[in-house]
This record gives structure tokens, sequence and C-alpha cells, in this order.
């Protein structure tokens, strides 16, 4: 079975409890998997835009479209962005909702005057992806506690147990003639959790592009990435049926409040080419480098434990622990090729996007990280996704018309289908005056997915519905 972000969070706690680092192929996949994008036409078309590119937005999808602007441009858009994840916890269904508004991009084009063929350069701040993100769950599980991956019953404990969650808790205790674990505290517990995610990525980008023949641009993005990451969870585990009442496991419940919190920074480019002929037909490919990312973690723990006699371990206030790692991860390349045909008023895009997600891997690291990269090999897989989009020009009110579709497969190798990413997307453009333009989106997108909440004994299953909302505001000058 393949890990979820959750699976991980209790390896990482105990990562934090022993002074280590703790970073899985998760981490790489969060920075690695791309958001919705950057503009509203674009996304409104369902982001099938690589051989559309004829506004700011070029400088993200595919630079080389920057040299059709026929003006400087000026462009700035706000996202809203609300995710509500469905989960099934042992038979138990909950829902929790997250949302998060955005600045989306804020950038400028310049066409720069030349004898032959056409120039631009631009720059700006585009949100490339989104990190927000909740779950709520509570339900009853027969087979396992969280109790036993700290201190599992007749398992040989360390030489130095001062920091284990289970002991200090009076969760497990020792027998030192065998040296094992007394952790009879296994299963029949009830189990609640609620889980926060925040932050995203932004990229600073610089683009330019020409004409190297006659209706033939190549175009080039430098971007530099900046974000953070926050996860919060708050667990608890409860005895509410009276299965452990006998001194001196009378455990009435255990709450655990964990974190990450993370600083990233990275670099990349992307290559674009299109040729066009204009009026009719453009095709466009682009490659983007991996990213080379940079990551500062903070994460750490508070627990306590409560028991029916009214007894609160530890007693001088919750078991606390915190650590701080550093890692860097790099990405894949990523292929892009899209072609748009032009028929009198109508627009018809289609891109497909192809990935290798098993070239991910952590570099800079110590051991114990750098051994996770093969884990990349067995977990992930090639993908290639699949976004097409119209447009239908209704030039006597000033308004275009817009509507897409985004398949974005799962790279989890053999994941079925029903864990793929779809969207369904729509939009109008309004023209404000003869040089302005306000463009408006929706976009809609459900998935299937499920998180480990330390094991597969513990398992959440969750329906994903994303909804987005895209507003851009352009002019020409």
């Amino acid at each position: 079975m393949k890990q979820r972000r959750s699976t991980i969070l209790i390896i990482l706690l105990a990562g934090v409890v022993t002074g280590m680092q703790a970073q899985y192929p998760e981490d790489a996949l969060r920075l690695a998997t791309p958001g919705l994008g950057v503009g509203a036409r674009a996304l409104s078309m369902g982001n099938a835009y690589t051989g559309v590119a004829n506004d700011y937005s070029a400088i993200y999808w595919n630079p080389a479209g920057l040299a059709q602007l026929p003006y400087s441009e000026f462009s700035a858009g706000l996202s809203h962005l609300s995710n509500k994840h469905s989960s099934l916890f042992f038979g138990s269904e909950d829902a929790y909702t997250n949302a998060a508004t955005n600045l989306n991009s804020l950038g400028l084009v310049f066409k720069v005057p030349t004898r032959r063929g056409n120039f631009a350069i631009a720059f700006g701040f585009n949100r490339q992806a989104n990190f927000t993100s909740g779950l709520s769950f509570s339900g009853y599980n027969a087979n396992s506690s969280i109790i036993q991956t700290y201190a599992r019953d007749g398992a040989q404990y360390p030489d130095d147990i001062s920091d284990n969650i289970a002991y200090q808790l009076y969760l497990a205790d020792i027998d030192t003639v065998s040296g094992t674990f007394i952790s009879p505290i296994a299963n029949r517990l009830t189990q609640v959790a609620e889980v926060l995610e925040s932050g995203g990525l932004n990229n600073w980008s610089l683009g330019g592009a020409v004409d190297v023949a006659k209706e033939l641009s190549l175009g080039v993005t430098l971007s530099y990435l900046s974000g953070t990451y926050r996860y919060d969870r708050n667990y608890q585990e409860q005895d509410l049926r009276g299965n452990y009442n006998s001194f001196p496991y009378d455990f009435d419940r255990l709450t655990l409040d964990e974190y990450i919190d993370g600083d990233i920074t990275g670099v990349n480019a992307k290559f674009g080419l299109l040729y066009r002929v204009p009026d009719r037909f453009r095709f466009g490919i682009t490659v983007k480098t991996p990213t080379a990312f940079s990551v500062k973690e903070t994460f750490g723990t508070t627990a306590q434990a409560y028991f029916d006699n009214g007894d609160v371990r530890p007693e001088d206030g919750p078991f606390e622990s915190t650590a701080s790692g550093e890692y860097d991860v790099h990405t894949p390349w990523v292929f892009s090729a899209g072609a748009s045909v032009i028929i009198q008023d109508l627009v018809l895009s289609g891109d497909v996007e192809y990935t290798d997600w098993t070239q991910m891997e952590f570099v800079n690291a110590n051991a114990d990280v750098i051994a996770q990269n093969k884990e990349f090999k067995k977990l992930f897989r090639e993908t290639a996704n699949f976004r097409g989009g119209l447009e239908y020009d209704i030039r006597d009110l000033g308004v275009r018309l817009r509507g897409g579709f985004i398949y974005n497969r799962s790279p989890y190798d053999g994941d079925p289908s029903t864990f793929d990413q779809k969207y369904v997307t729509g939009g109008l453009g309004i023209l404000l005056g003869g040089s302005s333009m306000l463009d408006l989106t929706y976009a809609r997108g459900w998935w299937d997915t499920y998180r480990f909440n330390y094991n597969s004994t513990s398992r959440t299953d969750e329906k994903i519905t994303a909804n987005t909302f895209l507003l851009t505001f352009s002019h020409r000058f």
C-alpha cells in the first residue's frame, strides 16, 4: 500500500523524539505537484494554454507566446480555493472544508520595438500551488492503537527510553528481565482527528521571447520560488467503551498535537517554442527543468494521557518535543505540447503534459533521507495529463465564453482511475473599453484518495471536492 501524508506523521514524530530528521517521498511530491496555474483565461480553457499563450500568463505556460503580444500589458489576478474532504473511517462519515484567498498573479509584459519580428520581456509574481487542505474523522478501531507504534507490546526497548512517548505517558512499562515493553493498550479504541494544511508556492519570474523566423518564436522563463507549508493535527484515542479499566492501565484518553512548519525556496527554468499561422493555428512545446528546492522545517509534538482515576501523565504538564531539519529536493523534468485552432470566432485548444515522477530525489541530506530515494521507484510512475478547452467570442457584446476539462493522472503506481484528478472549468471574459479585459473563472475538481493515520490498520478514505474561483484584470498599452 502506498503512503500518504498522515502515514508518515507518526514516523516523523518518532524522529522528533529521537532527534532525527524525517523526510519522505510525499514531501517531495507535494513540492513537485503543480496547482491550477496562472491566469483566469487559461484556467477557464482547461489550462490547455501551451498552444495559446497570448497574454501575460504565457510567462508561466509557454514563454515563447510572449512574442505574440501586440502591445505591452499589465495583469493582476486573485484566486479563492475551497477544498472539501469527505471522509470514511471504519464506517463513520465526516466532512471538513478549508479555504484560502491569494494573489494569483501580478506582472508586466513590455513589447520591445524591433525592425523585424517581435521581441518581448516580462516579469512578475505568480502563485504556482496552494497547499490548503483539511480532514476530520472519528470512528471505533477494533484492530489497533497508535500507542503500539511507540512501544509495541513484547518488543525490545532501546537503551535510552527517556524520550519514548508511550513510556513517558505511562501507557507502557518495561520488563527489565526480558528487556521488552509491556504495552497492553493495543486496540478497541475510538480514534478522532482534525488535520489542517496551509501554505503554497510562489514564483518570481523573468521571461522573454523573440521571433527567430517568420511566425516562429522561442522563449525562456527563469523563476525563483518561495513558499511555506504548515501542517497541524490534533489526534485523540479514547476508551469510550471501557475496555481498559484496570490499574495501572485504566486508560481514558490520549491527546496528541503535532505540527510541521516549513520554509521553501527553489529555482527552475522553462523553455518554450511556438509556431503560429496567424488567425488559424498555433503549436507550442515547452520543457521545464527540474526545480531545485531547499527546505527548512521545524516539527514537534505535545502529548498527554488521562486515566479513569483522574491521573494525568506527565503530572507536570504535557510531554513536548521539537526538532528541525534541512534538505533539498529535485523534481522531475516536465514536457508539454499543445495546439490551438482558430475557426472564425471560435478557439479550440488541447495540451498533453508528460512527467516521470520516479525521477524525484532528495539531495544534500543525511543518509537516512537519501535512502528514501529508492522508494520513488517503487511508489511512483510516469504520467501523461490531458487538457482541453474552447473560447467563443461574441464580438457584438464584447464577451468571450469559455470552457474546459483537465485530467491529471495520479502519480502513485497502481492507483485506480478514481484517484485521478478531474476538473471541469468555465468562465467568461468581458471587454472593458478597447484595451482592458476582466476574466472570471470557476473550476470544480474531484478525486479520491486515502491516508494512513499511522499504518494500514488505521486508514481514512477520502473524497475531495475542490472549488476554485479566479479573477484576472489585464490592460494593454
